[in-house]
C-alpha cells in the first residue's frame, strides 16, 4: 500500500491547517470512537507538493482529471517534464477489445476492432489482464469464448454483485473564521479529514459506529477543477465565513440481485438490474447487519447520525447550518437518495475472509492472485474484483492489487 501511494503521487498532507485540525479533533471526545486522519491527495491532486503546499502554477481542468487515460499517459512517460526514455507501454488508439478467446496451448486471442475503419486485428498471449471496470469487464468475458469454458458454478457469478457503498447526504454549515476560540480557520484554509470508526462494540455486541465520517473544509479550494468548464470560479457568498461539510460512508456487502445481463449478441447494450432500496429499513435490516453485525431501527439510526454530526460541529464556533438534521419530517433531510455510482464494484469478485460468516463469502470469480477460476492465464484487475464495497475510497487498494499482480506475473 505504501508503494501504491508513492506511485499515485500521494501527498502526506494538505498543509499546516489540516494538521492543526487533526490535532484538535484528536484532543476532543471524538478520539474515543474514531481514528482521525487527514487524507492524502493522489494523482487527481497533482499540483500540490508532498507537504501540502501549492506548486508554483495552478491549472483548472474539467472533471475527470483522475482517470485511466491519464494513468496510461503517465506510465508511458508522456507527462510534461517527465523523462521520456523509460520502457513505457504500448497504447492502441481508436480500438476496442471485441473478445478474449481461448486458443490452443492455453493461449488467448485478444480480438480488437478499429472504431474508425472497422478493421479487426487479433493479438495472442499466454496471459491476459482485463481491466475495463465493473460493468465492461464482465461484459467482455460474457461475449468471449472463455466464458463457455468456465466452471459451471462460476458462470452465474460473472457480472453479478454490482454494488456501491451507501454515502449519506452532506450536512453543510458555515462556521466562524477569525477569532474562533475553538478552531481558528479562514475561508482560504482547506482540509479533508476522515474519522475512521474504531469499531467499538455496544452491550449487544454490535458495532456502535458502523461508518466513517468525511469532513471537507472549503472543498472547492482543494478540488481545483470545475464540474462545468463554462462556469466561473467558485465564490463564497460570505468571505468572512468558512464552509464545512460532513457526510457518512458505510461499507456494503455485494448484492447478487444487481447484475450485468450481457451476452455476445446484445449489441453492447445489456440489461442492467440494480436493486433500489425503497426505504431505509431495507438497508438497516439487510445490508448493514451483513457487514457490521449492526441492527438499529430507523429512529435510532437517525439519532446516531445527528448526534455524531453535532459532536463534530460542536468543535466549531458560531455554526450556521445550511441543511437540516437527518430525518423524515418537514425541514429535515433524508440521509440517502437512490444510491451512488462512485465506486461500483463486485461483478468479478475475489475471495473474501473465510472467517466472515456471510453468504457472499463462499464463491468467487477470481482467485487470490486475480486469475479467473478455470482459466490458465486470464486475470482481472479493476474494481470488479472487490469482494465488498468498502466504506472509504478504494482506488489506492486497487493500485496495490495492480502492483501485487505485476509481481505475480513477473
Amino acid at each position: 500500500m505504501k508503494l501504491a501511494g508513492e506511485r499515485m503521487n500521494a501527498s502526506s498532507s494538505l498543509g499546516n491547517k489540516a494538521r492543526e485540525l487533526v490535532t484538535h479533533f484528536r484532543n476532543s471526545s471524538l478520539k474515543d470512537d474514531f481514528d482521525i486522519h487527514e487524507t492524502p491527495r493522489a494523482l487527481h491532486q497533482p499540483y500540490l507538493l508532498a507537504d501540502g503546499t501549492p506548486a508554483n502554477k495552478f491549472f483548472v481542468e474539467p472533471t475527470g482529471v483522475f482517470n485511466t487515460a491519464e494513468l496510461l499517459i503517465n506510465q508511458t512517460g508522456l507527462t510534461p517534464g517527465h523523462d521520456l526514455n523509460g520502457s513505457g507501454m504500448f497504447i492502441r488508439l481508436n480500438s476496442f477489445v471485441e473478445a478474449v478467446n481461448s486458443v490452443l496451448h492455453d493461449w488467448y486471442e485478444v480480438k480488437t476492432t478499429n472504431t474508425v475503419t472497422g478493421e479487426q486485428r487479433s493479438f495472442y498471449s499466454p496471459k491476459v489482464v482485463i481491466a475495463a471496470g465493473s460493468t465492461e469487464s464482465p461484459k467482455l468475458i460474457n461475449r468471449s469464448s472463455v466464458y463457455h469454458a468456465l466452471p459451471d458454478d462460476i458462470k452465474p457469478l460473472v457480472g453479478f454483485g454490482l454494488t456501491d457503498h451507501p454515502v449519506s447526504a452532506e450536512s453543510q454549515a458555515y462556521v466562524a473564521s477569525a477569532g474562533n476560540p475553538r478552531i481558528e480557520i479562514s475561508p482560504h484554509d482547506h482540509a479533508k479529514i476522515i474519522f475512521y470508526s474504531k469499531g467499538k462494540l455496544d452491550g449487544n455486541g454490535h458495532i456502535q459506529y458502523p461508518f466513517n465520517v468525511e469532513m471537507n473544509v472549503n472543498h472547492e479550494y482543494w478540488h481545483l477543477r470545475n464540474n462545468d468548464a463554462s462556469a466561473g470560479p467558485f465564490t463564497d457568498h460570505d468571505p468572512t465565513r468558512t464552509r464545512v461539510d460532513i457526510k457518512f460512508s458505510f461499507a456494503n456487502c455485494l448484492d447478487d440481485q444487481n447484475g450485468i445481463h450481457s451476452h455476445a449478441n446484445d449489441g453492447y447494450t445489456p440489461y442492467v438490474s440494480f436493486k433500489r432500496f425503497a426505504d431505509l429499513a431495507e438497508l438497516l435490516n439487510s445490508r448493514f447487519p451483513a457487514v457490521a453485525g449492526w441492527k438499529r431501527n430507523t429512529a435510532d439510526f437517525m439519532m446516531l447520525l445527528n448526534q455524531t454530526r453535532q459532536r463534530i460541529f460542536d468543535e466549531f464556533n458560531d455554526v450556521d447550518f445550511q441543511t437540516g438534521k437527518y430525518g423524515g419530517y418537514l425541514g429535515e433531510q433524508w440521509p440517502f437518495g437512490w444510491g451512488t455510482v462512485h465506486h461500483a464494484c463486485g461483478t468479478l469478485r475475489m475471495p473474501w475472509k473465510a472467517e466472515r460468516n456471510s453468504p457472499f463469502n463462499s464463491r468467487s470469480v477470481v482467485d487470490e492472485n486475480l486469475k479467473v477460476h478455470g482459466t490458465a492465464g486470464l486475470y482481472v484487475c479493476d474494481m470488479s474484483v472487490l469482494p465488498v464495497s468498502t466504506a472509504a475510497n478504494p482506488v489506492r487498494a486497487l493500485a496495490g492489487l495492480a502492483l501485487r499482480l505485476s509481481r505475480h506475473l513477473g
